[in-house]
C-alpha cells in the first residue's frame, strides 16, 4: 500500500468535484516542539551511564474538508522534521528522539518524513487509507516523543447509530517515533517477557457506547496475526456530587491469548486496572490498582505503549503476575496563576515473576515517583505556548539485563502551535 499513490488518486478525484466544503472545512496547524530528555541510570552495574538528547521538531498537519455530493472525498497531509541540538553515540541509545546512523551509532543531525491519508465519507461513516494516527483501546500511535509514531493501513469509523461509535481497521506497517521508515510490526520484547517477533499486521474492531456524556463503555477485539487475540472492556463514569465535588472512575480489562502459529510462544494474560479520582475545585486525588494474572505478562507492540490508564515512562507495570497500586495528586493554580498546573504520583508494583530475566522464580519489585509542572501562557503574544517540566525517580531489582533500569529522569518540553485556518 503506497500512501503517495492514494494521495494522487484522491487529489485527482477531488479536482473534478465541487471544492467548497473541501476548502472551507480545512484545518492547517504547525507545531514547534522542543524536547530535552535526560535519563541517568543509577544502578552500579549498568553498561550505559545515561540516555540523553536534545532536539527541535516541527509538525505540520493539513486536513481538508470533504467534497460535496453523496460521497465526500478528502485528503490529509502530515509532515514532520527533527533537528539535533545535542546528542552523541555514548548517550543517545534508548531516548527515542532521533534516528541513529549505522554503523557509527551517532544520532542523525536532522530527519524528516511525510505522510498522506486519503479519506472518504458517506453520511456519518468515514474511511481513511494511508498514514494513520490510531488511538483506541487496542492500538496506539504513540505521540510521546519529538515526532509521532504512525501506522500504515485502513481505518473505518462510523457514528450512524445514536450514542454509538464503531471502529474497525487493519495496519501492516509502523513508522516509529525515531525513524523515517515503515517496517513490519513487532511485539515488544521488554524485560524478555516475549520474543520480539515480526508479524504481517494487526486488525481490530470495536466501539464505544455513550450512555450519557459522563458515562462511556467500550468493547474491542484485536488480532496480531499469528501472535495473539486480545479482547478488552472499558467503563468510565463521572458523577457530580455537587458544584464543588465530583467522583470519576475508569475500569479497563484486557484478556490476551496466543493465536494462529503462536509466533511469540504461549500467551495467557488477564490485565485489569481501575482508578478512582475525587475532585474538589482545584484539587484532584486519584488512587489506582493494576492486576496481572495468567501464565504470562501483558503483550503490547514495540516502539510505543499499551492503552492502560496508569501512564509511566520508565517502566510498564505489565510484568507476569504483577500487582501495583498508585496514588496521584493534581492541582490547578487557575485562581492564583492561570495556566499553571502541578501533578505528582507514586506507584509501586510487586509479586513480579520474570524467570526469563533473572533465572529463578523469586518475586521482584519496582516503584516510581514522579512530579510534573506545566504552564501555558495566557495573555501574551505567544498565548498557548506550553512549558512542561517533568522528573521521575524509578527503582527495581530486575538486574542488569532488564529493559527498564533503575534511573532518575528529567524531561523538558516546550510546545507551541500556530493555527492557520
Amino acid at each position: 500500500m503506497n500512501t503517495k499513490i492514494y494521495g494522487c488518486i484522491f487529489l485527482g478525484l477531488i479536482s473534478s468535484s465541487a471544492l467548497a466544503d473541501f476548502i472551507e472545512d480545512s484545518q492547517v496547524t504547525l507545531t514547534a516542539r522542543n524536547f530535552y530528555l535526560d535519563r541517568n541510570y543509577t544502578a552500579p552495574d549498568v553498561t550505559q551511564p545515561a540516555a540523553k538528547e536534545w532536539a527541535q521538531g516541527f509538525i505540520l498537519s493539513a486536513k481538508s474538508g470533504f467534497t460535496e455530493g453523496p460521497i465526500g472525498l478528502g485528503v490529509d497531509v502530515y509532515a514532520g522534521t527533527g533537528i539535533k541540538l545535542w546528542g552523541d553515540k555514548e548517550h543517545s541509545f534508548g531516548t527515542g528522539l532521533l534516528p541513529v546512523n549505522r554503523p557509527s551509532l551517532e544520532p542523525t543531525d536532522s530527519y524528516g518524513e511525510i505522510g498522506v491519508t486519503a479519506k472518504a465519507k458517506i453520511s456519518e461513516t468515514e474511511l481513511k487509507a494511508g498514514t494513520l494516527f490510531p488511538l483506541n483501546p487496542v492500538l496506539v500511535g504513540s505521540p510521546a516523543r519529538l515526532l509521532p509514531q504512525t501506522y500504515r493501513g485502513i481505518a473505518l469509523e462510523s457514528k450512524e447509530l445514536d450514542k454509538v461509535k464503531i471502529e474497525a481497521g487493519y495496519v501492516d506497517r509502523v513508522n516509529h517515533r525515531d525513524s523515517t521508515n515503515y517496517e513490519k510490526i513487532r511485539l515488544s520484547a521488554a524485560n524478555m517477557k516475549y520474543a520480539g517477533v515480526e508479524t504481517s499486521g494487526l486488525h481490530y474492531i470495536g466501539g464505544y457506547y455513550y450512555l450519557r456524556p459522563e458515562t462511556t463503555f467500550a468493547l474491542y477485539h484485536a488480532n496480531l496475526h499469528e501472535v495473539y487475540d486480545q479482547y478488552t472492556f472499558w467503563a468510565r463514569n463521572t458523577y457530580s456530587i455537587n458544584e464543588e465535588w465530583s467522583l470519576y472512575n475508569d475500569f479497563r480489562y484486557f484478556r490476551t491469548v496466543d493465536s494462529g502459529d503462536s509466533l511469540a510462544g504461549h500467551i495467557d494474560n488477564h490485565h485489569g486496572n481501575i482508578v478512582f479520582a475525587l475532585n474538589k475545585n482545584n484539587h484532584k486525588l486519584s488512587v489506582g490498582y493494576i492486576h496481572n494474572s495468567g501464565d504470562t505478562g501483558f503483550p503490547y507492540l514495540s516502539g510505543g505503549e499499551a492503552n492502560t490508564y496508569l501512564d509511566a515512562w520508565s517502566t510498564d507495570f505489565l510484568n507476569p503476575n504483577e500487582k501495583a497500586w498508585s496514588v496521584r495528586y493534581d492541582y490547578d493554580f487557575k485562581e492564583q496563576i492561570p495556566g499553571l498546573r502541578l501533578m505528582t504520583r507514586y506507584t509501586k508494583g510487586d509479586d513480579i515473576e520474570l524467570v526469563n530475566l533473572v533465572g529463578d522464580d523469586r518475586e521482584l519489585e519496582e516503584r516510581k515517583f514522579g512530579i510534573e509542572l506545566s504552564y501555558q501562557l495566557q495573555h501574551t503574544a505567544l498565548k498557548g505556548l506550553n512549558i512542561r517540566l517533568r522528573h521521575e525517580d524509578y527503582k527495581n531489582d530486575f538486574g542488569p539485563k532488564a529493559t527498564f533500569k533503575t534511573a532518575k529522569e528529567q524531561r523538558v518540553n516546550i510546545d507551541y502551535t500556530w493555527k492557520f485556518k
